[in-house]
C-alpha cells in the first residue's frame, strides 16, 4: 500500500479562517500505523485526500485541494491520542458551522482509515 504524501495531490492551505475543535479520540499504535498511511483518491467517488506529515494529519476535499480538518496526535504510553484539531471555516470553502458536525464527521473518517473500510 502507498503511503500519500503532500506532493500526491493537488493541496491548498487551512485558510486563516478556521477553528479548533475537541475531538476525544485514541488509537492504538497500529491503528495510528493505519491512519498515517493515509489516501491517495483512485476515482471520482473518493472524496478525501488525506496524507500525514508528524505531528499533523491533513485532511483535504479531492476535488478542490481545499483542507478542511487538519488533525495533531501525541504518543501517550502504547497509545495515540488527537490533541488537537483544525477545521476550516471559511465560508467560501467549508459551509458547516456545526463543531459536533465536524467533530463526527473528522471520527468517522479515521474509523475508516483503522478498519481500511473507506465509508466516504
Amino acid at each position: 500500500m502507498q503511503i500519500a504524501k503532500r506532493d500526491d495531490w493537488k493541496t491548498e492551505p487551512m485558510p486563516s479562517e478556521s477553528t479548533n475543535i475537541t475531538v476525544e479520540k485514541v488509537y492504538s499504535q497500529q491503528e495510528f500505523d493505519r491512519i498515517t498511511t493515509g489516501v491517495i483518491p483512485e476515482c471520482m467517488e473518493h472524496k478525501w485526500f488525506i496524507f500525514y506529515e508528524a505531528p499533523w494529519l491533513y485532511m483535504h476535499r479531492s476535488w478542490t485541494g481545499l483542507c478542511v480538518f487538519k488533525a495533531r496526535f501525541e504518543v501517550v504510553g502504547e497509545s495515540v491520542k488527537i490533541t488537537q484539531v483544525q477545521v476550516n471555516r471559511d465560508p467560501a470553502q467549508y459551509s458547516n458551522t456545526d463543531k459536533e458536525y465536524d467533530a463526527s464527521l473528522l471520527k468517522m473518517l479515521l474509523d475508516s482509515l483503522t478498519n481500511r473500510r473507506l465509508r466516504y
